[in-house]
């Protein structure tokens, strides 16, 4: 075939470039240029970082997924536990942001102070961020020079001390046994039970009990609902597509949680909860606006079901390989006049919180300077 007969081909199979088939197909051109541009963007948002010089040991894993797709996987600290073994720093991509992952030693050597100091505030994905609100405590800088962090830590510890909360023990039992029983029952039906669902119902219980006391059992259960779909959405793509996408599902039940808190503020103190404690002025500090509670309210509720729903399936796996320690644990009396009380009990949870704690890490950036890491910089 000659040179000729080549270009006939080519030109009897390409589409016709003239401009009437550029106006009918303009629309697929402006649609693959924005693709490329959004693509483009994410990818340099990703590996762009690499143009700087003195970083640590990098892996960024996959374009535009990074190392999230094992981290669903694998939980983030099994992840991080195994890419950091034998390593003190390491640049990783992971739920769709760079971030420096930092062993322990090295935070105290180089970073600790800077963060007494005030210099550094919290980083999280932005699908976090938006769930939990901007007003929240953790998304707040503190330290040095953070009046506003320390007056809000001081009301809310305020609100949880040891004596409130030992008002609610009765309560708590009663979640235990029930969630006990539902695991009997489900266990005689099919001949086994699974304690993941179950630890996580049982944390978001406990966790909602000292901060809406007084809601109505039907408002209650509707909150376990909302806070489920809340936990979804924090480390999602953040992509508000309404009850189409998991984030805008997040931010839905986000906005009817904030429905039922402001319910619960205008209604009359029936029972005390942290929302009522967060209204008043106290010697912790004025009382919250409106936007504080919403948000203060959401952060707690997720922190204790995520905490406690990660802690209790290691907890019992414990109790399982030390029988010994199970027997004491068995043989205590439930009732104690001090969460601090010493026994077999608490020594075992706290051995089990040393081994695998439940929030083993947590994010902060330097926005006005490097961090210095020794030989490189970050």
């Amino acid at each position: 075939m000659g040179a000729w007969d080549l270009a006939a081909l080519a030109s009897s199979l390409a589409p016709a470039c003239d401009a009437d088939s550029l106006r009918s197909h303009w629309h697929r051109w402006l649609a693959g240029a924005l693709g490329v541009g959004v693509a483009g963007r994410l990818l340099w948002s990703q590996y762009g970082i690499l143009r700087h010089r003195n970083l640590p040991t990098h892996d960024l894993g996959l374009p535009l997924f990074g190392h999230t797709l094992t981290i669903f996987t694998e939980s983030l600290e099994g992840w991080a536990s195994n890419i950091m073994k034998g390593r003190q720093a390491l640049l990783a991509n992971y739920l769709f942001q760079n971030a420096v992952l930092i062993s322990y030693p090295l935070y105290l050597k180089y970073i600790h102070r800077a963060e007494l100091d005030g210099q550094l505030v919290p980083e999280f994905p932005p699908a976090f961020e938006n769930v939990i609100g901007a007003n929240s405590i953790i998304l707040m800088p503190g330290g040095k020079g953070h009046a506003k962090h320390k007056n809000m830590r001081n009301k809310i510890l305020g609100s949880l001390g040891p004596k409130q909360i030992l008002n609610l023990v009765p309560d708590y039992i009663a979640i235990i046994r029930k969630t006990l029983d539902e695991l009997a029952a489900e266990t005689a039906k099919n001949g086994y039970a699974s304690f993941a669902d179950t630890a996580a119902g049982m944390a978001g219980r406990a966790s909602t009990l000292p901060i809406t006391a007084g809601l109505s059992k039907e408002l209650q259960e509707e909150m376990d609902e909302l806070m489920k779909t809340l936990v979804h959405a924090l480390f999602s793509v953040p992509l508000n597509l309404g009850r189409f996408s998991v984030f805008g599902r997040g931010m839905q039940a986000r906005r009817r949680l904030s429905e039922i808190i402001q319910q619960l503020m205008q209604s009359p103190p029936e029972k005390q909860n942290l929302v009522k404690d967060l209204m008043r002025d106290s010697e912790d500090g004025k009382g919250f606006t409106a936007d504080e509670i919403m948000d203060s309210v959401a952060t707690l509720l997720v922190a204790g079901q995520l905490t406690t729903a990660d802690a209790l399936p290691f907890l019992f796996a414990s109790l399982h390989h030390h029988r010994d320690w199970a027997s004491r644990i068995a043989a205590e009396p439930l009732e104690f006049s001090s969460i601090e009380q010493d026994s077999a009990t608490l020594r075992f949870v706290r051995e089990a919180l040393r081994l695998k704690p439940p929030a083993g890490a947590y994010r902060r950036k330097c926005p006005d300077a490097d961090i210095d890491l020794g030989d490189r910089k970050s």
